[in-house]
């Protein structure tokens, strides 16, 4: 969420901001405010102070399309009024949108609105702007001045922002809200971990419960098979050992998910098993083989049909 912030305020700014070459220009105010989906605050009114080049009309291709990622189509004039629908792709975004402005020699007002995502965030965004002549002579490529009680409240809220977030990662990466098998992920191991500080005490957890537990045994050996990042490896799990000391917990209900890591406990249940089975059919047929059971219910089935 703190990433769409910044990027909202940054396609503010730049929509009102010239290239960045000198020339002479003259001194506009510009208020925006912006509106999006989902955001925990309202993002506040902010004023910044553009040197714009003098007697220019808003051009949409050029507020747009300086950083290569968006493309500005479909301009059109009629009066005062410009509208425009552009597209933008590219640096973790992908979004799209359109936008009208009506100008005037000393004043100009528009709206914008843009959809799509950005780092995998879904947003909609809505800005509205004004702007005003100061007519004080500037320099266009003077650095764009934001200031006033919106820019005040936009850094309280950022702030408040970057704190949440910090208190939501902190929540996710503690450990203690797992189960060994739910560790072993991206979320603690790899390259791009977000939860990377907390990987030992991850490691503590599963190379415990391991030793312990068939199913964790088993996950995390399915795992390595599978994955590029080996959990073993990263938090220094001797495999021999900790297989030797699993096999010791096979029995007769998880035998078969053990042929592999210990083929003798597999191969000793496996026999007692196929005994058990054995067992049990002999003993069935000795019943349906028995004489002394037959004449029995032969003499049964005499009575009832004589009626004795």
């Amino acid at each position: 969420m703190q990433r769409l912030s910044y990027l909202m305020f940054t396609l503010l700014v730049t929509m009102h901001t010239s290239l960045a070459h000198a020339a002479a220009g003259e001194t506009w105010e510009i208020t925006t405010k912006s509106e999006m989906a989902g955001m925990p605050y309202a993002m506040p009114e902010t004023t910044m102070t553009v040197c714009q080049p003098k007697n220019g009309e808003p051009d949409p291709k050029q507020m747009m399309e300086r950083d290569g990622n968006c493309k500005v189509t479909d301009v059109k004039h009629s009066g005062s009024k410009t509208t425009w629908k552009m597209r933008c792709d590219g640096d973790g975004q992908k979004m799209s949108g359109s936008g009208e402005i009506s100008h005037s020699k000393n004043s100009y007002q528009g709206k914008s609105r843009m959809s799509g995502t950005a780092d995998g965030e879904k947003f909609d965004m809505t800005a509205t702007y004004r702007g005003k002549r100061i007519g004080s002579s500037c320099d266009t490529s003077d650095p764009v001045v934001v200031g006033g009680k919106g820019m005040e409240d936009m850094n309280e809220m950022m702030g408040m922002a970057k704190a949440q977030m910090a208190a939501g990662m902190a929540e996710q990466c503690e450990v203690g809200r797992y189960k060994a098998t739910e560790l072993m992920g991206n979320q603690f191991f790899g390259p791009d971990a977000m939860c990377a500080k907390n990987r030992k005490y991850a490691c503590k957890v599963i190379s415990k419960d391991a030793a312990k537990k068939a199913d964790v045994y088993l996950a995390l050996v399915k795992h390595d098979d599978t994955s590029d990042v080996s959990i073993a490896a990263a938090c220094k799990i001797d495999m021999k050992s900790l297989t030797k000391t699993i096999c010791k917990k096979v029995d007769g209900n998880n035998y078969e998910d053990f042929e592999d890591a210990c083929p003798k406990e597999y191969e000793k249940f496996s026999e007692l098993e196929g005994r058990s089975y054995t067992s049990s059919s002999r003993s069935a047929n000795m019943v349906t083989d028995n004489p002394v059971g037959g004449a029995i219910d032969g003499a049964k089935k005499l009575k009832g049909l004589f009626g004795f």
